[in-house]
């Protein structure tokens, strides 16, 4: 497992994996990373559309792995979130992107390479803010601590526990509505203790209930250590009402089970959302009110 911290001077390049975003997000996000000393490098695919998604699959997947084969881009930053960055797994050279290990940035739509690209690689990456929205959200300071190691631990004080308990593994997830196709495929991690991240918004409960139930199908909450629950926000019910909460819904898929759970940490689709790093281990300690993540090895280069 690979751990890595990012610099002022170092490199990010930047594509758009999913939907299609505005030029001048990414001009305005990247005036202010060069503002504190990072070099931002954007890929020009990241402006291309193909109706809702920022090209074709071909074109992404080109994309990323030019990013992943430039010995000078340290990190890779996902423009945007929105829909279609599934399409793009049969097509990735994992051998490629394997060595030549650098995070992808990321989350909501993210989710479906942030964990896939662990379970191939080994290589962790970070369930963060896109790039098209760092100049929109006052969290840069706190995002860049994360990713330089500066911070190491994710303060749940505040949030409500459902179950005490101490879990330690391999942190993973992230938006429950990509997140719940990867159980039972390749793509999926080894989800034996592990602590799993989830967060969605604008849907229904009874959607919700419906990824909850496929998830305990395949087995997955049968394997993991700890779960965290971040926002659920925007929730959209019509008709009949639903009744149950999401409380209901994740004790019902827990089935029993004894480990550590907790709902509304900080992080989501809202003005919240404090990075993580997807495949490093954790703690999650319920008696402290602390998700720990500590540095392991760091392999980003120096500049020649």
């Amino acid at each position: 497992m690979t751990s890595f911290t990012l610099k002022p001077k170092d490199t990010i390049g930047v594509m758009a994996p999913s939907s299609f975003v505005e030029k001048d997000d990414i001009e305005k996000s990247r005036a202010l990373l060069e503002g504190k000393g990072y070099r931002v490098v954007v890929h020009p695919q990241t402006f291309a559309r193909q109706h809702q998604s920022a090209g074709s699959a071909a074109e992404k997947i080109k994309a990323l792995h030019a990013l992943y084969a430039d010995q000078g881009i340290h990190a890779i930053w996902a423009a945007g979130g929105g829909n279609r960055a599934l399409g793009l797994l049969d097509g990735l050279d994992y051998d490629l992107i394997g060595k030549n290990p650098k995070p992808l940035i990321g989350f909501s739509d993210a989710t479906a390479l942030l964990n896939p690209l662990y379970a191939h690689t080994g290589h962790e990456g970070f369930h963060a803010q896109v790039f098209k929205n760092l100049h929109l959200f006052d969290q840069l300071e706190e995002t860049l601590a994360v990713l330089s190691g500066g911070t190491s631990s994710l303060n749940l004080h505040g949030v409500d526990i459902l179950q005490d308990g101490l879990a330690e593994g391999p942190i993973l997830g992230g938006c429950l509505s990509l997140f719940h196709y990867l159980p039972g495929t390749n793509d999926c991690p080894n989800l034996q203790g592990a602590i799993l991240l989830l967060e969605d918004t604008g849907d229904a409960l009874s959607r919700f209930d419906r990824m909850f139930i496929q998830m305990k199908r395949m087995g997955a909450f049968e394997q993991i250590g700890g779960l965290i629950l971040g926002r659920f926000d925007d929730l959209r019910e019509g008709g009949r009402p639903f009744g149950f909460t999401l409380e209901d819904i994740v004790l019902e898929a827990l089935d029993g089970r004894d480990i550590p759970v907790v709902m509304n940490a900080p992080f989501g689709h809202g003005a919240r959302l404090l990075p993580v790093p997807i495949g490093r281990p954790g703690t999650l300690d319920t008696q402290r009110k602390l998700l720990s993540f500590p540095l392991r090895t760091n392999t980003i280069k120096e500049d020649a």
